[in-house]
């Protein structure tokens, strides 16, 4: 598996291709994919080691395994040289996080139906977007949320599906595991749902007329929408989803030691509004915390 180095300096880096998915330009990149540099000469240098050894994870390096076809959130893109690096919100957020606290990090692209093995099997992984439940609380640790999604519905043409009624009698595309997943087979218990390894081949099978509606994050779905002439997005109401579908958090294997400093420093992200920068920057204002955070809760127990 390839891997991309992160974390304190910037990086190019050469990752299997987007499918088309994002049309190039569609979302602005952040100018720097990760954080500042620690490089230097004579007294400068010392001090900004010096600086660097007093953070929380300094001299810790960590490994972010996600789907990096996952846009607007992970997402391969060419830079003006041609070459390819990984950007998104999670990645502006895991840079954030990196120059902050004083770790590195690269990024291990896998599929989500194998993401969640991975970070438990290692106490120096993480993964992002995820939302906690009781099941899952059983085997790892998240922080506070840092992110509120919303439950899109992609179909091909036709009118926006708005509500669970518009799904009824449609078959349904879902990614495996998924809380989409879950939210549909739970309002849905008898309905056509097909589930699949990725968000590509779900949104494939609606493109080729295979599949009434591919079920998703919001935010991926108005990324996919924007790439994909013919494409209609729906927007669940998020009182109808906010039993199933909570809010995106970091999430590590149970113990995992650096969760605790990721997660209050996520706290002093949303009180100084740099998590709202970086979702209006890649999502959209209408995705943006504003004044109220309160939907971000604390981080699981057991993180201490």
């Amino acid at each position: 598996m390839t891997r991309a180095q992160h974390g304190i300096g910037s990086i190019d880096l050469d990752r299997r291709g987007f499918l088309g998915l994002v049309a190039a330009g569609s979302v602005t990149m952040m100018g720097a994919l990760a954080g500042c540099g620690t490089g230097g000469s004579g007294s400068d240098a010392s001090a900004s080691a010096a600086s660097t050894s007093k953070k929380a994870l300094a001299g810790q390096h960590l490994t972010f395994v996600g789907d990096d076809a996952f846009a607007p959130y992970r997402y391969v893109q060419k830079t003006k040289s041609g070459k390819k690096k990984v950007v998104g919100l999670d990645i502006a957020i895991a840079d954030e996080l990196a120059r902050r606290l004083g770790f590195t990090y690269e990024f291990e692209a896998q599929e989500f139906s194998a993401t969640l093995a991975s970070v438990q099997s290692s106490d120096t992984s993480f993964t992002m977007a995820m939302s906690s439940n009781k099941e899952r609380e059983k085997t790892f640790d998240f922080t506070r949320g840092y992110y509120e999604p919303r439950v899109g519905v992609l179909t091909l043409g036709g009118k926006a599906v708005t509500s669970v009624d518009d799904l009824k009698g449609k078959s349904i595309a879902c990614t495996t595991g998924t809380v989409q997943n879950k939210f549909v087979e739970a309002v849905l218990p008898d309905g056509d749902i097909h589930t699949y390894d990725g968000g590509t081949q779900c949104l494939q099978e609606v493109l080729a007329g295979r599949i009434d509606a591919y079920l998703c994050d919001g935010a991926e779905g108005q990324s996919m929408r924007d790439a994909n002439k013919g494409l209609v997005l729906g927007l669940l109401d998020r009182k109808d989803t906010q039993d199933y579908v909570g809010v995106y958090r970091v999430m590590a294997t149970k113990g995992a030691t650096f969760v605790k400093a990721f997660d209050q420093e996520i706290g002093k992200m949303l009180k100084d509004g740099t998590l709202d920068a970086h979702i209006k920057k890649y999502v959209g204002a209408d995705f943006a915390w504003g004044d109220d955070v309160s939907a971000a809760g604390t981080a699981t127990e057991g993180v201490k």
